[in-house]
């Protein structure tokens, strides 16, 4: 019986995530798609850039977090610890908003200091959306306590249902009452999105905290060994954003707004090729904490085995579309001008295939306690 409740548990974990998933990569897509044709490749570039920037200065306040929180309170629910869950939601709570606000504030400084002349755009857009990096902070720390509690189709919709479809909803919205749309535009409606998703991800938490958790003290502080544990997964969190984001600041800073806008428009493409592993991760990380909690390695590996199998039958179509028909996908979504992407399109496709094909290697080194391996 056990099994078989596992098995629903996974398969109906599976199937949303899947679900809110695809429906991210979907709202991304048509997110690109519409700011391309509206900006052009020139304010589409613009706004890459700026979006970039705030990403990589997000990392020390959003990255690391999250998988700390899912880890240990999925770990200590077994247990029925709740108020070593509360002081760990406490902590890493107070950790996200003092990061978050001095990055603020010595990012504006800095920002103020470093713009003049013919970079005025850039710096201004810079300025108004340094704000967005607090309420990524709160959605990450919020949605992570959510997961954590086994709600994995829940937690995932502030970031990748609310916040998304209000950019593409403001987006529309705008076209239609005859605006021009332009990058100060799409910045500010970013930013409002984010505040939205924010106030969800608060409202989802108090929904489904367990009244253990309301009614318990906060006895235990184990700060110090989260601490200890922090340090790998932020910094295996902030290469990955490195990864996602450098390449774009790097081609601003040598090559024109108009060909980075190309090079942003090929990435959303790629990223459409692992959607399938982000999908089945948000599922996987409390399970995997969870069964090696209770030594269950036979589970475990029966787990990873299928799941690696079925990441890669997902990430294959895509790949050969890509592949073969690169050119015209890229002049028929995104006009003309992008059509010069279609080799990076081709690389990056591989790329991401390769990486689908290998599985949830990291997360299940990182939900095991083996963070420092996957650094």
């Amino acid at each position: 019986m056990a099994n078989l409740s596992l098995k629903k548990q996974l398969l109906k974990g599976w199937v949303g995530s899947l679900f809110v998933k695809a429906s991210f990569a979907l709202l991304s897509f048509l997110i690109s798609v519409v700011l391309a044709r509206a900006l052009g490749a020139d304010g589409f570039g613009i706004y890459s850039f700026v979006i970039a920037v705030i990403m990589l200065l997000s990392i020390p306040a959003v990255v690391g977090v999250p998988e700390l929180i899912v880890r240990e309170t999925a770990k200590n629910q077994v247990d029925e610890k709740w108020s070593v869950i509360k002081g760990l939601w406490t902590w890493t709570q107070t950790r996200s908003i003092v990061f978050s606000l001095i990055l603020v504030f010595f990012s504006s400084l800095i920002t103020l200091f470093w713009g003049v002349g013919d970079e005025s755009l850039r710096i201004n857009l810079l300025l108004v959306g340094l704000f967005i990096i607090p309420f990524s902070a709160i959605i990450a720390y919020k949605s992570a306590c959510v997961r954590g509690l086994g709600h994995t189709v829940l937690g995932q919709l502030p970031d990748n249902i609310i916040r998304p479809g209000l950019i593409l909803i403001s987006i529309l919205l705008f076209s239609f009452v005859s605006r021009p749309f332009t990058p100060e535009t799409a910045i500010f409606v970013y930013l409002f999105a984010a505040m939205v998703a924010a106030i969800s991800a608060y409202i989802l938490l108090n929904k489904v905290s367990p009244k253990e958790l309301s009614n318990v003290v906060k006895e235990k502080d184990d700060s110090l060994l989260w601490s200890k544990a922090i340090l790998p997964l932020s910094l295996i969190g902030g290469l990955h954003v490195l990864n996602g984001y450098v390449d774009i600041v790097i081609l601003a800073f040598f090559q024109p707004d108009e060909e980075v806008g190309i090079y942003r428009a090929v990435v959303q493409l790629s990223i459409l090729v692992s959607f399938g592993l982000q999908a089945i991760n948000q599922v996987l990380h409390p399970h995997f904490s969870r069964l090696f909690t209770m030594d269950e390695h036979h589970k475990l590996q029966k787990l990873v085995t299928i799941s690696t199998r079925i990441i890669l039958l997902i990430s294959l179509p895509p790949v050969l579309l890509f592949v073969f028909y690169g050119k015209g996908i890229l002049q028929f979504v995104f006009g003309d001008p992008f059509y010069i992407g279609e080799l990076a399109l081709a690389v990056l496709a591989i790329g991401q295939l390769i990486n689908s094909a290998m599985g949830s290697v990291g997360a299940l080194l990182n939900m095991t306690g083996h963070e420092r391996y996957t650094l």
